[in-house]
C-alpha cells in the first residue's frame, strides 16, 4: 500500500526520485517498476502497471459510444503516459504533464493506497485547506459503512 506524503526536487529535465517506501511497495507487491502516469483532478495519478490494467479492464467493458465514458476516457486514457523508474530510482514526467500541473522545482507524492499522486507543491497546499473541510463532511458517511 502507498501511505504518506513526501517532498523530492525535480531536475530541469523532469526526473524526480520515487520515495524509497514507494519504491519497495513497487517491488514486493507488484513486482514491477513500471508505472503510468495521468492526469486526474488537481494532480497526476500513478499506478503501478498490474493495478492500471485492472482499471483499464474496467474501463473496457464501459459503453464504447457512450459520451461519458468516452469522455472519461479521453481525459484518463489520453492523458496517460508509461514511465519506468530508473536505477537511481527516478522516473520521467512528461513534460505535458509537468507544464499541466505546474510542477517545476518540486513534487509532493501522496500515498492513495493502491495508487499515489503526484502535485506541485503550491497545488498540494491549496488543497489540503479544502481537503480537509470534505474529510469533516465525510468521514461521517463513511463511519457508518
Amino acid at each position: 500500500m502507498f501511505r504518506g506524503q513526501f517532498i523530492h526536487k525535480i531536475s530541469q529535465t523532469g526526473r524526480v526520485s520515487i520515495p524509497s517506501k514507494f519504491r519497495d511497495n513497487l517491488k514486493l507487491k507488484h513486482k514491477t517498476s513500471s508505472l503510468i502516469l495521468s492526469s486526474f483532478e488537481n494532480s497526476l495519478i500513478c499506478y503501478p502497471l498490474p493495478e492500471w490494467e485492472k482499471l483499464e479492464s474496467k474501463i473496457s467493458s464501459l459503453p464504447q459510444f457512450k459520451k461519458d465514458t468516452v469522455e472519461f476516457e479521453r481525459y484518463l486514457i489520453g492523458n496517460a503516459h508509461e514511465s519506468e523508474i530508473d536505477n537511481e530510482g527516478r522516473i520521467m514526467i512528461p513534460s505535458i504533464l509537468r507544464k499541466h500541473f505546474k510542477i517545476s522545482n518540486s513534487a509532493v507524492f501522496v500515498g492513495m493506497l493502491s495508487r499515489f499522486e503526484i502535485w506541485s507543491e503550491k497545488g498540494w497546499s491549496k488543497n489540503l485547506t479544502s481537503s480537509f473541510k470534505k474529510f469533516q463532511k465525510s468521514r461521517e458517511v463513511i463511519d457508518g459503512i
